[in-house]
């Protein structure tokens, strides 16, 4: 199977993420999107990284039964930091009959020369890159480079979610259903005075 490789902190996840993989997956390429939940960006500030297991359980009820996603922890099991190169060999090495590829916002191919090894990533593995509001023109020249077209751009942020439930705003409709609430019983962002410095993925 041809699997495509969506990473982020899904922080929490909202309906920008699902859109997008909805897209992706419907018509695209590939047969299965899996989110890479990642422990910790290592070019990112640790600001208030909700807790791991309450990010994996909302992507999991936020999917759903729909057959064509799945939830990646992979990166869980791997010694921190944890880099995109090595999860990307460590899963072609796990699962050698599924060709993985990897898709990436349009902000994350800007600080692409930032990545550890980006240039082998390029070289093995195709990569897909869907535009994100407020980035530039995206320019591009690498056969294993391609850009996903006609991809909807949704204006919503995990960072931005997350300070409007800090400052007691009701945005339900911008998180999968029955999501606000689990986030509003569980605490997880009862404080308001966390800085907010990362710039999420949408």
């Amino acid at each position: 199977m041809k699997i495509g490789i969506f990473p982020g902190s899904f922080n929490p996840v909202h309906i920008g993420h699902l859109a997008l993989a909805n897209y992706i997956v419907e018509y695209g390429e590939f047969d299965e999107i899996w989110f890479l939940i990642t422990p910790q960006n290592p070019l990112k500030k640790k600001s208030d990284l909700m807790d791991q297991d309450l990010r994996l359980a909302w992507l999991e009820k936020a999917i759903g039964d729909y057959p064509k996603f799945k939830t990646c922890t992979i990166e869980w099991e791997m010694s921190p930091p944890t880099y995109t190169i090595n999860t990307l060999q460590r899963l072609r090495i796990m699962f050698p009959d599924h060709i993985f590829e990897l898709i990436i916002g349009s902000d994350n191919w800007e600080t692409i020369h930032r990545w550890k090894d980006y240039q082998t990533i390029l070289k093995n593995f195709k990569t897909w890159i869907y535009p994100r509001l407020g980035t530039g023109k995206i320019i591009f020249n690498h056969p294993n480079v391609h850009m996903v077209k006609g991809a909807p751009k949704i204006d919503v942020s995990s960072t931005a979610i997350r300070k409007a439930i800090r400052r007691g705003k009701d945005v339900r409709f911008f998180l999968p259903a029955g999501i606000y609430e689990e986030i509003i019983a569980s605490n997880a962002l009862a404080s308001e005075e966390v800085k907010e410095t990362d710039s999420e993925n949408l």
